[in-house]
């Protein structure tokens, strides 16, 4: 890793101090103390993270933070992500990298591509972390810890710009992994997040009705170790996957309207002869397996 000196990366600035940008400030913090990170939100949220020790400072406003900023993390909603390219462009300096923490890619890089052509490095970020409760109050330095941070850059990047997502990267101890374009990776979240994430919802809301059916609300004890598992993030806030959805509606139905595919060819097999489902056990099994041995080798 460069050090500090070797290029300019001392000042941070992160707008939006949720779960997810109050643990990047804690975690550079925790690594890198001598980084001085400016906060931008609201005055009770920042006063919050002040406290936390997850920024340096904090402000309500958007010049006075990020005009001597070396690296500019945008942590907010993705429709919030793409109205503040604008409002930060007057302000920014030549040499600064503007990345994000959105979970859809495709519409962000269009717009800071149309934002801040190729004047400005804009390198887009998304950590696979997170819990289902958010806020600065839920933070954690830890948060990222081998996790996989996903990155799609903005056609041509300098070399500054790419040691700087490198450095943040690594600072936070994540495992940056490149995506070819905006579009895989949207379909790629699509599959792995954003299907998950409804799956979630849906059996939650089942469990729900089927228990009002039965008028026995005792029967809410009664969750297997599988369904809490699957469940976990029923409880994540509207207002994030709002925006995640309106942005990756496509690739978002292309694997529910699959999903309904599958279950379907599922329930076939289980009304002809559950003994079919065998194949699908073992296929299931093999995947999985392949998945964790490669997670260990990272």
């Amino acid at each position: 890793m460069k050090e500090e000196s070797d290029f300019s990366a001392n000042r941070i600035t992160i707008i939006g101090l949720g779960l997810i940008g109050g643990s990047l400030g804690l975690s550079l913090k925790e690594r890198n103390p001598i980084i001085k990170i400016t906060g931008i939100d609201k005055q009770e949220i920042i006063n919050k993270a002040i406290k936390r020790g997850a920024v340096d400072e904090g402000t309500t406003n958007l010049e006075k933070g990020v005009k001597e900023a070396d690296i500019i993390i945008i942590a907010t909603p993705v429709k919030v992500i793409m109205s503040l390219f604008s409002q930060i462009k007057p302000f920014l300096k030549e040499e600064v990298l503007i990345t994000d923490t959105g979970s859809t890619k495709r519409e962000i890089l269009l717009e800071a591509e149309r934002v801040f052509s190729n004047k400005l490095d804009f390198i887009g970020g998304h950590p696979l972390a997170g819990l289902e409760k958010g806020g600065i109050e839920n933070a954690s330095s830890g948060l990222f810890r081998e996790k996989p941070y996903l990155i799609v850059s903005k056609k041509e990047n300098s070399f500054l710009a790419k040691q700087k997502i490198s450095f943040l990267i690594e600072c936070i101890g994540a495992r940056g992994i490149k995506i070819d374009d905006a579009l895989e990776h949207d379909q790629i979240v699509a599959l792995i997040s954003h299907l998950p994430q409804l799956i979630a919802v849906v059996l939650t809301n089942m469990y729900g009705l089927w228990v009002g059916e039965k008028n026995k609300e005792s029967l809410f004890q009664i969750t297997g170790k599988v369904f809490q598992e699957m469940t976990r993030v029923a409880t994540s806030p509207f207002d994030i996957w709002k925006d995640i959805y309106q942005t990756n509606t496509e690739y978002t139905i292309d694997f529910i309207e699959k999903l309904i595919e599958y279950l379907e060819i599922t329930r076939e097999k289980i009304a002809r002869n559950p003994v079919e489902l065998q194949e699908d056990f073992e296929k299931a099994k093999l995947i999985k397996e392949k998945i964790l041995k490669i997670k260990m080798m990272d």
